[in-house]
């Protein structure tokens, strides 16, 4: 509605405009230009001449059933669990209020308080065990000095697939004109390991799971190279990238050179005994505090993938995995130093609000 107020306005002021530039054309003439009857621009053409606005004036309109309190039982009915839809809201308000209302108007009322029907981000369920771990690793972090999350270089691995592979983003229409979306039934993606510190960020190592780049190794019990990155592979992500990668970025800086550390997740591949103990040997700092499973929401990192995800999608346009590896280094090296301070300087923040939430997910 607020669009074809703006296009109604433009259709007024370019009618106005052009018989002031060319006062010789006739109402019809300027109709035809702007695609308008000629009663239309005569109307406003006339108003403008008597120096009236050519916007629409307020008008009341018919006063809205729900008042401030009935829109507040609303809002409140609409965050309970058991009321997932508009109409859930207004049988809730009819049962327990005795407030009788359509689900438009309940919809109206939602939308003017700033709420969005959205479906739950999925997570892995965190259990007690999960909770309390996430709370000690926290108030680890807490006590100690602010700065010694400058000298943490923070790694993981991310897929990037070549188109999005999300749900379709809901639109108005009618049920004939719903349209189709194409969507691949393998999509073609990039496995890469890269790590982020206060001070910069390592370069990017493409693994076994981009697109026809298989494992070298094999794996010993089923006598078959591995689907996925294993230990020896991740050795190699490690003493090709990560360690030498840490040492340029911290030297370069001048800072912590001889005492980073690296964090990485809990995947069996990173924890054998061969790679800890690699890492006690040619890490200055050794390996950061036990990361505590199921926690991708405390990883600055996780911000970061999102942040070039949504970039690749919405300025690149790979046509296939060389231009898609070629579009994730271009990102890569536009990465602003301001964004990695933040996420820095802001991890004490999300340490104390996982300690804040007993250990539930936070939104960070």
């Amino acid at each position: 509605m607020a669009k074809g107020i703006v296009a109604l306005q433009k259709l007024r002021e370019q009618a106005a405009t052009l018989k002031k530039y060319h006062p010789d054309w006739s109402f019809n003439k300027i109709g035809k230009k702007i695609g308008c009857r000629h009663s239309f621009v005569s109307r406003w053409v006339r108003r403008d001449q008597a120096c009236e606005p050519l916007h629409d004036q307020s008008r009341s309109g018919r006063p809205s059933k729900a008042d401030a309190a009935a829109q507040e039982h609303i809002v409140m009915a609409a965050q309970l669990p058991e009321c997932r839809t508009a109409a859930d809201v207004a049988a809730k308000l009819q049962q327990d209020q005795h407030l009788s209302f359509s689900v438009t108007t309940v919809k109206r009322v939602l939308r003017q308080h700033g709420l969005q029907h959205l479906s739950p981000v999925a997570r892995p369920m965190l259990t007690d065990s999960h909770k309390l771990a996430r709370v000690k690793f926290a108030k680890a972090v807490l006590r100690r000095d602010k700065t010694s999350k400058r000298r943490w270089l923070n790694t993981d691995s991310k897929i990037f697939h070549l188109h999005k592979m999300g749900r379709p983003l809901r639109r108005w229409c009618s049920p004939g004109a719903r349209g189709t979306v194409p969507r691949p039934k393998h999509s073609i993606a990039a496995h890469v390991y890269m790590g982020i510190c206060y001070w910069g960020v390592t370069k990017l190592m493409f693994v076994t799971g981009t697109h026809k780049q298989v494992s070298k190794f094999v794996n010993p019990k089923s006598k078959r190279l591995y689907a996925g990155v294993g230990s020896s592979e991740y050795s190699e992500v490690l003493s090709q990238m990560f360690v030498p990668e840490g040492n340029r970025l911290f030297q370069q800086a001048g800072q912590w050179a001889d005492k980073w550390q690296l964090q990485q997740d809990n995947a069996k591949p990173h924890k054998t005994a061969t790679n800890m103990a690699y890492i006690a040997e040619n890490v200055p700092g050794g390996h950061f505090l036990t990361w505590p499973a199921c926690s991708p929401d405390m990883s600055p990192i996780e911000n970061m993938w999102a942040w070039m995800e949504g970039k690749l999608h919405k300025e690149y346009q790979p046509k296939n995995v060389e231009e898609l590896k070629d579009s994730l280094e271009q990102i890569r090296q536009s990465i602003p130093a301001s964004m990695l301070h933040n996420m820095f300087d802001g991890f004490q923040a999300r340490m104390q609000r996982v300690v804040d939430l007993d250990g539930e997910y936070i939104n960070m």
